[in-house]
């Protein structure tokens, strides 16, 4: 059996609200939270570690069509709050997904790596309009943290 067991966290009791998600015997860990809650996040300690995240809504241009923003940070938090407040500001986003790890584990290149992953992805399904002003490009990472970063 290849089954994986998911873990949802409801932080507040809310499913609206912040959420983690872990998978069991995987170092990746989850965060998401409605913009509302960004306050909320910035207390946690994964919004002081690297990681990639998304932001996620409708822009007021075209609001029938999702907008997704997909970027890293070494400390994930300062990041969202750019993203919020002052010159790097997105509008649209109303919803984050931030992937970070368990213990520090993931280096600065994997988030990378994950970031340019993601923006392929995103790219390909052709389901999203993406913010993204450029592409980044996709790291060279050994075999080893290749194969790991596939898994996540």
């Amino acid at each position: 059996m290849s089954g994986k067991l998911i873990r949802l966290f409801l932080v507040d009791g809310n499913p609206n609200g912040l959420r983690t998600v872990e998978i069991s015997n995987m170092t990746i860990y989850t965060t998401i939270f409605p913009r509302s809650k960004l306050k909320e996040f910035l207390l946690r300690e994964e919004s002081r570690k690297a990681g990639c995240y998304l932001l996620i809504g409708n822009d007021i241009a075209t609001p029938e069509e999702t907008t997704v923003y997909i970027g890293e940070g070494e400390i994930v938090g300062e990041r969202l709050k750019s993203h919020s407040l002052g010159g790097k500001q997105k509008e649209f986003w109303d919803e984050a997904i931030v992937f970070t790890s368990k213990e520090d584990y993931i280096t600065k290149t994997q988030i990378q790596y994950l970031e340019s992953e993601l923006c392929r992805l995103a790219d390909d399904a052709g389901k999203v309009k993406l913010d993204n002003g450029n592409r980044p490009s996709k790291p060279t990472l050994s075999e080893v943290d290749n194969a790991e970063m596939e898994q996540f």
